[in-house]
């Protein structure tokens, strides 16, 4: 059964464990919505359509034509995600009753984990990296199921236009997807358009208050991890460069079968490995084993090559 961090820590078994899960959710709207499936072993294989069965209509007599669709074969691999962090014995001693200062170093590490799984989730290629799991970019590269370009074949971005964005909302088929994800300049220079024509993002309050804004009933994501310097020819290697000014916006549905992340059955550990010989420290360690999924390639999709110094057309 697949589960958020948030649903799966109510099955942690320490105080500890449920507070670092906690922290690594806090601030991120991906890792508070993405499911996640507890499997055991290092890896997880599936199979993806990539091409439709076929139909046709028949007179009496015809012969008829088999018409499989074609299955193409997939691993998520588990990965080793986390980091260690050293407590001072003296600052945790004279400072204690000023501070948590455990709960603060531990607290830091966990947000480098936070921010290098989102880096992962929308950039992560295990082809030019084998120690980082596929993201987003990586696992969608078809743009007969999944992908709009706005790229030429030199690499070259265009102007975001609101007629391929919804292009891009009806590739996913099949499924009812529920998020727009993308970065804070887009947002921005889509609301300047929308203003200009009278039109706006939708905002209603969710159960808790916070304001949630939608386009055309999909709740819009802003994610700081998501680059407005995007540079690639190869639609599965999009990287950061600083002389680039592209970037995308992902349509996504969140579900074990459409977007899912794996991980083992531990989920995020956090483990004391004691006193250090060389220094007056103490050394925890922060370790998750992660990957992600996407066992139907038209349950998302992703609208690329923008160029965020341009203004929006209709």
């Amino acid at each position: 059964m697949a589960l958020t961090l948030t649903e799966g820590n109510k099955y942690s078994t320490t105080e500890l464990q449920r507070a670092v899960i906690d922290r690594l959710v806090k601030d991120s709207e991906i890792l508070k919505l993405l499911p996640f499936e507890e499997i055991l072993g290092n890896s997880l294989t599936y199979d993806t359509i990539t091409t439709d069965a076929g139909a046709d209509f028949y007179a009496v007599g015809d012969t008829w034509t088999e018409g499989t669709p074609v299955l193409t074969q997939a691993t998520a691999t588990l990965k080793i995600l986390g980091g260690d962090a050293d407590v001072d014995n003296f600052l945790l001693t004279t400072r204690s009753n000023k501070m948590d200062l455990k709960g603060t170093v531990l607290g830091n590490k966990v947000k480098a984990v936070q921010n290098k799984f989102l880096d992962t989730f929308f950039y992560g290629n295990a082809t030019t990296n084998t120690k980082e799991f596929n993201g987003l970019h990586a696992l969608m590269t078809s743009t007969t199921y999944n992908t709009v370009q706005e790229q030429t074949a030199s690499g070259d971005g265009g102007a975001t236009s609101i007629a391929k964005l919804q292009e891009t909302i009806d590739l996913v088929t099949g499924w009812k997807p529920t998020h727009l994800v993308m970065s804070k300049l887009l947002r921005r220079i889509i609301n300047v358009y929308l203003d200009s024509i009278g039109d706006k993002f939708t905002a209603t309050r969710d159960q808790y208050g916070k304001m949630i804004e939608s386009f055309r009933g999909l709740d819009v994501i802003v994610d700081d991890h998501i680059l407005n310097t995007e540079s690639t020819t190869d639609l599965g290697a999009y990287e950061s460069s600083t002389t680039d000014d592209q970037s995308t916006i992902f349509v996504l549905t969140f579900d074990p079968m459409a977007c899912c992340g794996i991980h083992s059955g531990d989920r995020v550990q956090t483990i004391p490995l004691g006193d250090l010989e060389t220094k007056d420290a103490q050394r925890w360690r922060i370790k998750w084993y992660p990957s992600l999924m996407l066992q139907d390639l038209r349950s998302c999709a992703k609208y690329a090559g923008l160029l965020t110094g341009s203004a929006v057309e209709a």
